[in-house]
């Protein structure tokens, strides 16, 4: 049903579509509504940086969506959810759930016990999306003069339990 493709500079532009379709978070994480294809590849510069994965979201014959994940978050050390970007014009139909639901059974067969993400606060419809999923909130902290949620959930069949505060 979803394929995750790797990106690449052949689909930088499909990319940037897939950003700029969701203004209203662009301007919550960027400071603007658009973005170019250099914020692009400066993110992606920062993912390389920080050895996250990642990836287009396919669906049929379209790309809907990014997500990007590591396997060590720069403040915990634990799986970590870094993005997940679904095009506005696919908003409200389930798709988001379910193409988490198959980066969380990806997680499950790399033995994560947890999965842990950064939500602006601002970010009120991510906030309702994240908890309806199951995470919770466990830190509130400023990041880049933005206040931010910390959030993990537990996953069952992962590997050793994390305790948090």
């Amino acid at each position: 049903m979803f394929s995750f493709t790797k990106v690449q500079e052949a689909h930088i532009q499909k990319e940037c579509r897939l950003h700029n379709s969701n203004p209203a978070y662009n301007k919550i994480a960027y400071d603007k509504q658009l973005l170019t294809v250099d914020d692009i590849r400066e993110q992606w510069k920062e993912a390389d940086e920080l050895g996250n994965e990642r990836h287009l979201v396919g669906y049929g014959e379209s790309f809907i969506g990014i997500i990007e994940y590591g396997m060590q978050s720069p403040n915990s050390g634990n799986p970590w959810l870094s993005l997940l970007l679904i095009d506005s014009t696919y908003h409200g139909q389930g798709l988001g759930k379910k193409v988490y639901r198959v980066y969380e059974e990806l997680m499950k067969k790399r033995q994560a016990d947890v999965i842990e993400m950064a939500v602006h606060a601002d970010n009120f419809p991510a906030v309702t999306f994240w908890t309806s999923l199951g995470f919770l909130k466990y830190r509130e902290r400023i990041y880049e003069k933005k206040r931010m949620y910390s959030y993990h959930k537990p996953l069952l069949g992962g590997g050793e339990e994390t305790e948090y505060e």
